[in-house]
C-alpha cells in the first residue's frame, strides 16, 4: 500500500496537491498549537516556496524561467522577515517598527511585482490598451478604498515621518502588486491551472494584507491577526503549487478580444467607480471634514471617470470594427451566393443547351415538347420540324472541322433570327436541328416550314472569306392531339427521311397511315 502511495505522489500532477496538503497540515498546526514556537511555522511555509519554485522550474521547464526566479527571490526576503517576526514572537518581545523586517517585506513585494511584470511580458499575442485600461480602473478603484480605510487614518495619526512613510508604503506596494495582477488576469486568454493558482496566491495575499493593515490603521491594533497570518501562509502555498504544476510550462496567451467588455466586468468597473462617491457620501472615518483627503479621493474619481470614458471609446471602436467586419462578411457572403447562383445558372444552362451553338439541346427540347404535347387539343396545336443539313459532310472534308463548327454556329444564328421569340430552336447533334412551334395549325405550319427552308437560299460566309452554300431537308409534323415526345420525334424523323430520299433541299410533312 505504501508503494502505491509513493508512486501516486511521484506523478507530476500529484506534486502540487501533495505540497498544498502538507502545507495545510502546517497551517492547522499553527492554529491549534498553543506554544509560542508556532510563530516559526510561517517561516517553514515561506521558505518552502523557494524550494518549490526551484523544483518546479527544474522539473517542468517553463518557457521563461526568469519570472519564477524573481518570484523565488521575492520569497527569500519574505521568509527572512517571517523569521525575524517569529523570533520576536517566541520571545514575547515587541517587533521594532520600522525595522529590518519591514524593509524585507516591502522589498519582497517589489520583487513580486517585477516577477509578475516579467511574466506578463512573456505572454504571446498582441497586447491592447483596453486590457491595461481595465487594470488601471481596478487599481484606482481599490486605491480609493485603500486611501479611505488605510492611508487617511495613518495621516490623521500621531506617527512621525519615518514610521508614517513605512506604514503608507505597505498599501502602496499592495496597489502596485494589484495593478500587475489585474493586468495579468484581464488580458490573459488561456488560463491554465498554474495561472489560476498564481492568481489565487495574489488574491489571498492582498486580502490578508487588506484585513491586517485596514484594521491596524483604523483601530491601532491588527484585529483577527491569526486570520491574516493564515491567509499569508495559504497564499504562499498557492504560489509554490503554481510552480510545481506541470501546466506552468504552457506559454500564456493574450486574449484576442481584449476590447470586448463583458457585462460582469462592466458591472465590476462601474462598482469601483461608484466606490468613491459612496465613501464620501457615507463620510467614512469623517473624511468629509478633511479637505486634503476629499481632494485626493475626488482626484482619483476624476481619473477613474477619464479612464472609463477612454475605455468606452475603445469599446465603441471595437463595436464599429466588429460591425464593419460583419458587413464585410455579409457582402462576401452575398457575393458568394451570387457567384453560386450564377454558377448554378451556368451549370443548368450547360445541362440544357448545346455547348457549341448555345441552342437548346435534346433534354430541353424533350422537356418543352412534353409540356406542349400535353396541351394539344382541337383548340391548340403545335408543330415540330426536324432539319438535317445537306452537304455538311463535304464542308468538314474540304475545309476542316473548325469550318464545320463555324458553319453550325452560323446556321444556329440564322435560324434563331427567323423564328418567333416563343419558338424553340434546338441542336440534336451533328448537323441535325429541331424547331418546336406552338399555337400553329397545319396550314400555318406549312408556310412557316417553307420560310425556314428559304433561310438557306443565301450562302454562308465563313472565315477567310469562304462562301459555303448548304441547304437543308426538313421533316414537319403538325400535332393536334396529345402524344409522347418519343412518338412526335419519331414521326418528324420519318418525314425528314422522306424529304432526304426525295432529293434533299425540300420539306416533307408527316401523314398518318
Amino acid at each position: 500500500m505504501d508503494k502505491v502511495r509513493d508512486r501516486s505522489l511521484s506523478r507530476p500532477g500529484a506534486a502540487p496537491w501533495a505540497y498544498v496538503a502538507a502545507g495545510i497540515v502546517v497551517v492547522v498546526t499553527y492554529l491549534v498549537v498553543p506554544y509560542e514556537a508556532r510563530y516559526l511555522l510561517p517561516v517553514l511555509v515561506s521558505a518552502s516556496v523557494v524550494f518549490a519554485i526551484a523544483v518546479g522550474v527544474t522539473r517542468n521547464r517553463p518557457q521563461s524561467v526568469l519570472p519564477w526566479y524573481l518570484l523565488a527571490a521575492g520569497m527569500a526576503p519574505y521568509a527572512a522577515a517571517d523569521t525575524i517576526w517569529g523570533l520576536y514572537q517566541v520571545r514575547d518581545a515587541e517587533v521594532p517598527f520600522p525595522g529590518v523586517a519591514d524593509m524585507l517585506y516591502l522589498g519582497s513585494y517589489l520583487l513580486f511585482a517585477v516577477g509578475l511584470v516579467t511574466l506578463a511580458r512573456q505572454q504571446e499575442g498582441r497586447l491592447h490598451w483596453a486590457g491595461l485600461l481595465d487594470a488601471g480602473i481596478v487599481t484606482l478603484g481599490f486605491g480609493i478604498l485603500s486611501w479611505a480605510l488605510i492611508v487617511a487614518p495613518y495621516l490623521r495619526s500621531d506617527l512621525s515621518a519615518w514610521p508614517l512613510a513605512v506604514s503608507i508604503a505597505y498599501p502602496v506596494t499592495d496597489l502596485i502588486l494589484l495593478s500587475v495582477a489585474a493586468r495579468l488576469v484581464l488580458t490573459t486568454g488561456t488560463r491554465t491551472p498554474s495561472f489560476l493558482l498564481c492568481v489565487g496566491w495574489l488574491v489571498v495575499l492582498l486580502a490578508a494584507d487588506g484585513l491586517y493593515y485596514g484594521t491596524l490603521a483604523t483601530t491601532g491594533t491588527a484585529m483577527a491577526e491569526n486570520v491574516s497570518e493564515v491567509g499569508w501562509m495559504v497564499s504562499s502555498l498557492l504560489l509554490g503549487a503554481a510552480a510545481l504544476h506541470s501546466s506552468v510550462a504552457q506559454p500564456a496567451q493574450l486574449a484576442e478580444d481584449q476590447e470586448r467588455l463583458p457585462r460582469r466586468r462592466l458591472s465590476i468597473l462601474i462598482g469601483l467607480i461608484l466606490m468613491g462617491p459612496l465613501i464620501v457620501l457615507a463620510d467614512v472615518g469623517g473624511i468629509r471634514d478633511e479637505p486634503v483627503n476629499v481632494t485626493v479621493i475626488v482626484g482619483l474619481m476624476a481619473s477613474l471617470a477619464l479612464l472609463l470614458v477612454v475605455r468606452i471609446a475603445f469599446l465603441a471602436q471595437y463595436a464599429e470594427s466588429r460591425a464593419t467586419e460583419a458587413r464585410t462578411k455579409a457582402l462576401d457572403l452575398a457575393a458568394s451566393l451570387r457567384e453560386q447562383e450564377e454558377l448554378q445558372k451556368q451549370l443548368s444552362h450547360q445541362a440544357t443547351h448545346d455547348p457549341l451553338t448555345g441552342l437548346a439541346n435534346r433534354a430541353l427540347l424533350d422537356e418543352r415538347l412534353k409540356s406542349a404535347l400535353g396541351r394539344c387539343s382541337a383548340s391548340f396545336s403545335a408543330g415540330l420540324l426536324m432539319l438535317d443539313l445537306d452537304g455538311f459532310k463535304d464542308v468538314n472534308d474540304t475545309l476542316g472541322h473548325l469550318a464545320g463548327d463555324e458553319l453550325l454556329v452560323d446556321v444556329a444564328r440564322r435560324l434563331t433570327g427567323r423564328v418567333r421569340e416563343q419558338d424553340i430552336v434546338a441542336r440534336l447533334g451533328g448537323d441535325e436541328f429541331a424547331l418546336l412551334v406552338e399555337g400553329v395549325d397545319a396550314s400555318t405550319l406549312r408556310d412557316y416550314t417553307m420560310r425556314i427552308l428559304d433561310t438557306f437560299n443565301d450562302a454562308f460566309i465563313l472565315a477567310h472569306g469562304h462562301r459555303v452554300h448548304v441547304t437543308t431537308s426538313i421533316g414537319a409534323l403538325s400535332i393536334t392531339r396529345p402524344t409522347t415526345p418519343a412518338e412526335a420525334l419519331r414521326d418528324a424523323d420519318i418525314a425528314l427521311y422522306r424529304a432526304k430520299t426525295a432529293g434533299k433541299n425540300r420539306a416533307a410533312f408527316f401523314e398518318s397511315p
